[in-house]
């Protein structure tokens, strides 16, 4: 009987750990997010594949929308990532062409409605992010 409930257990647990990857992990190694998706792409791709506070799309977010460039940074929640004490550094997201900047919601407070555009690059600080807009 206890064999049985642990393998209830265990096996929902393994499944749930090797879905939770880093931001790094998806966009370095495994090359699954590339130049030129578009945002939607993005989403579908980091549903099951990112944790909550370094997901673009879950939850809160973060983003500064440049209308003269037409481009927008996106990264997951930055009250969420800073009150995390880890190794792993936040990763920025900048789309171009974008035409619908992100939102926020009235009804849900500080829940974002994303617009369009296509990913350009990524980098691991604001400030390099910030960088990224200003020269290009």
């Amino acid at each position: 009987m206890i064999k049985k409930i642990s393998k209830f257990f265990l096996i929902p647990l393994f499944l749930f750990l090797y879905n939770c990857q880093t931001p790094r992990v998806v966009v370095y190694e495994e090359g699954i997010v590339s130049k030129g998706m578009s945002r939607e792409d993005m989403k579908k791709v980091f549903r099951f594949k990112v944790l909550g506070a370094h997901n673009p799309f879950k939850g809160e977010c973060f983003h500064e929308y440049y209308p003269l460039k037409k481009k927008e940074i996106i990264a997951g929640s930055a009250q969420i990532l800073t009150e995390i004490h880890s190794d792993i550094k936040p990763v920025f997201y900048i789309l171009e062409n974008v035409t619908i900047p992100s939102h926020k919601t009235v009804l849900k407070k500080n829940e974002c409605l994303y617009g369009n555009g296509t990913l350009a690059t990524w980098t691991v600080g604001h400030y390099e992010a910030l960088d990224y807009i200003s020269k290009n």
